[in-house]
């Protein structure tokens, strides 16, 4: 079944596309894995195309970054990711390259970016009341990676009444298997899943 999209209550999220985590020189994105999987999936152009395609249509275009600095919520000390985060670098710091937003997804005019805290892109942010000034009641998700930020920002929208899009192909982990686990298991119950033309066409 086609896919429906009302453009005036519906922003797209384009969720943590920072060069320290897709970059193919970034370290974190080379040891998690991210790196080599946008490339093989081929998401960047993807997602630049369709978030033209949302902008064009008139539609709000959120971009959800990560800094990590004296403000942010300690970092867990369980877990491989977070244990992976600690090993290496200082990555994701606030006015570095790897903070930046990659430029093939850089914000354009009438875009607006906001800031979070760890995971889910309502973590310590002000994305609640970003949607609601504008009166957004459906996200469509786009972003690295999908069992973090897009099944996270899944969780937390759900929980606040906000339903949910993913769009599949616009999206990635760090292994396929990975992916294809978040997309099967519960984002396929908290959410609608798409492809880049079915929602392209939904808004055209």
């Amino acid at each position: 079944m086609a896919i429906t999209v009302d453009k005036k209550t519906t922003a797209v999220l384009s969720m943590d596309f920072q060069n320290d985590i897709v970059h193919p020189d970034g370290p974190l994105a080379q040891a998690a894995g991210f790196g080599a999987m946008v490339e093989k999936t081929g998401i960047m152009p993807r997602s630049a195309a369709l978030l033209d395609k949302a902008r064009e249509a008139g539609m709000l275009v959120i971009h959800i970054v990560v800094e990590f600095d004296e403000n942010s919520p300690t970092m867990p000390s369980r877990g491989a990711f977070f244990k992976m985060l600690g090993s290496g670098e200082p990555a994701l710091q606030p006015g570095t390259w790897g903070a930046a937003i990659h430029e093939d997804v850089a914000p354009k005019d009438g875009d607006l970016v906001v800031k979070k805290g760890m995971i889910s892109a309502f973590c310590q942010s002000t994305l609640a009341d970003v949607l609601k000034e504008h009166g957004i009641t459906d996200i469509a998700m786009i972003g690295v990676a999908t069992p973090f930020v897009v099944e996270g920002t899944t969780w937390s929208a759900v929980d606040m009444g906000i339903s949910c899009i993913v769009i599949e192909d616009c999206v990635c982990a760090g292994d396929e298997a990975s992916h294809q686990s978040c997309i099967d298991t519960s984002l396929n119950y908290l959410a609608d899943i798409c492809s880049s033309d079915e929602f392209v066409a939904a808004i055209s």
